[in-house]
């Protein structure tokens, strides 16, 4: 039998082959994939290497307090009701550091008023004040006197408080039941106050034949919240012209 002669191959029949091969092992490794990483990938894994190498320190980071300019943190930024008396440092506030914190004002007269025969309310304590913001007076006055036995009939004492120039709470007398007899006098309003400078007084008018007043005091105390019915402004004591 005679020998088959082998044939060289031609260039086309090497690259037919060649694309034949190539299919035939793609067919055989459906599942490969290339190997390039995408966009979102890369920033994953970016963000995985900070992390591992900071040990979680951005996320550990503590504000304290010389972070924080002075005068920038207002009432505005803090959450009503945030704050309790644990997070305040005991001793370090000061009635200054509150806004709507109570005041008080007093006042006494020291000299004694002889022969007391004004026919109109005259001031016997004054004391002048300023409220930071509207709230409410609560006012007291008091004092002690007599008739003045120097002069004739008995006399009669009418006093009461003012509020910048008005009568507040009524009128109130002092009645004596004999010649140099002596009465302790006292009245107490609460009235509302608006904010600013007011002037607070106790006043006197004599309505009998003339009274010895030997001392008065005034007490003021301011509150931010509060509240007053029946609050009367009293009308002027028409005067009379005592006998003598």
């Amino acid at each position: 039998m005679a020998a088959t002669e082998s044939r060289p191959t031609s260039p086309a029949e090497s690259r037919a082959e060649s694309r034949t091969e190539s299919h035939a092992g793609s067919c055989a490794h459906p599942t490969r994939r290339s190997g390039r990483l995408t966009p979102l990938a890369i920033v994953i894994a970016a963000l995985a290497i900070l992390l591992g190498t900071t040990g979680g320190a951005v996320a550990a980071i503590v504000i304290t307090g010389a972070n924080i300019k002075d005068g920038t943190v207002t009432g505005a930024d803090i959450k009503n009701g945030s704050l309790a008396g644990v997070d305040v440092r005991d001793n370090s506030l000061t009635a200054t550091d509150l806004l709507d914190e109570s005041r008080a004002w007093g006042g006494h007269r020291t000299a004694a008023i002889d022969d007391f025969l004004s026919p109109t309310y005259t001031p016997v304590v004054t004391k002048s004040l300023t409220t930071t913001r509207a709230g409410f007076l609560t006012i007291t006055g008091t004092f002690y006197a007599e008739d003045d036995f120097n002069l004739e009939p008995l006399g009669r004492l009418f006093y009461t408080v003012q509020v910048d120039g008005k009568t507040v709470g009524g009128h109130r007398a002092l009645t004596y039941n004999g010649q140099a007899d002596g009465e302790n006098g006292a009245i107490t309003v609460v009235v509302p106050a608006a904010k600013g400078s007011h002037t607070v007084s106790l006043v006197a008018q004599e309505a009998g034949g003339g009274s010895f007043i030997f001392s008065g005091s005034l007490s003021v105390v301011y509150s931010p919240v509060g509240s007053t019915t029946g609050l009367v402004i009293a009308k002027p004591i028409a005067p009379r012209t005592a006998n003598r």
